[in-house]
This record gives C-alpha cells, sequence and structure tokens, in this order.
C-alpha cells in the first residue's frame, strides 16, 4: 500500500509494529488541498492531524494587535495539528496551503479508535509525539533565550 510506505518513512511511525503501521495507513485518508486552502484556524475545534504527502503548507498565529506571524513552513513528510490529539485543546494556530498540496488526514477518534485496540501501537506512538513536542519546546526555549537577550540589551 502506498501510504503505508510513506509512513514507514516518517520518523513519527519508525518505531510501530508492521501491523501497527498498517492499521494507522488504513485510518489515513488522502485529501488534495489546493493552493491557499484553510486546513484550520487557531481557535478551531481540533479533529485530526495532517501528514503532508507533496506540497507545502503555512502555519502561523497572530498577535493580539491582530498581525501575522508565521511560525513555520512545512514540506513533504511533515506533520502538523498532533498537539489536541495529546491534550484535546482547540487548534493554538492557523495551517494553510501555499501551493496544491496532497495530505494524509488522521480522524482523532479513528486514531483514539486504534490507539485504545492496541496498547503497543499507543506507547510508540505517544512516546514520538513526546520526543517531538519535546524538540520542539527545547526548540522554543532556545528562541525565547536569544529574543529576550536581544530586547534587554537594548534597555
Amino acid at each position: 500500500m502506498q501510504n503505508e510506505a510513506l509512513l514507514r518513512g516518517v520518523y513519527l511511525f519508525a518505531d510501530l509494529s508492521s501491523e501497527g503501521l498498517s492499521q494507522l495507513a488504513k485510518i489515513a485518508e488522502p485529501r488534495k488541498l489546493p493552493a491557499g486552502y484553510s486546513i484550520f484556524r487557531a481557535g478551531d475545534p481540533a479533529t485530526a492531524f495532517y501528514l503532508i504527502k507533496d506540497g507545502s503548507v503555512r502555519v502561523s498565529v497572530h498577535t493580539p494587535e491582530g498581525d501575522p506571524v508565521e511560525v513555520a513552513t512545512l514540506g513533504t513528510g511533515s506533520h502538523f495539528g498532533e498537539m489536541a490529539l495529546v491534550d484535546g485543546m482547540k487548534r493554538s494556530a492557523t495551517a494553510e496551503t501555499l501551493e496544491p498540496t496532497a495530505v494524509l488526514c488522521f480522524d482523532y477518534e479513528k486514531m483514539h479508535g486504534l490507539l485504545a485496540k492496541s496498547p503497543a501501537t499507543a506507547s510508540n506512538l505517544y512516546r514520538a509525539f513526546a520526543r517531538f513536542l519535546s524538540n520542539r519546546l527545547r526548540q522554543t526555549t532556545t528562541d525565547m533565550s536569544f529574543a529576550r537577550g536581544k530586547n534587554f540589551r537594548h534597555f
């Protein structure tokens, strides 16, 4: 199966068994999205996470004044929207396509069903999410330290 081969190459799924990977591939819903398509907006209820098969997605937030701030530009093999699978919160950012983009959509209800049936798959996937989110937090901490250092020098 083509989706299974794609998933096998994504570090997030590297520790899954062949059976776990096969089950994950079965719930992946392929979608083709046009350029400029809003996948979700900050504050929206979260219902799925995504893996980019081909194309690019911009993730952004708005300042309290309403100015847009680009958080990341993601390309083929990147995933996004996974935080709410873990914490159940609303979307923290906006995601939109920059060009025609093909994604695999992983519905949260289907994911929870799959993970409930397979504790080994759940353990491996949540561990991968934890590593990913931990790395993201480390990068954010570094970025904030750098920004604060720059701001304090101006006073």
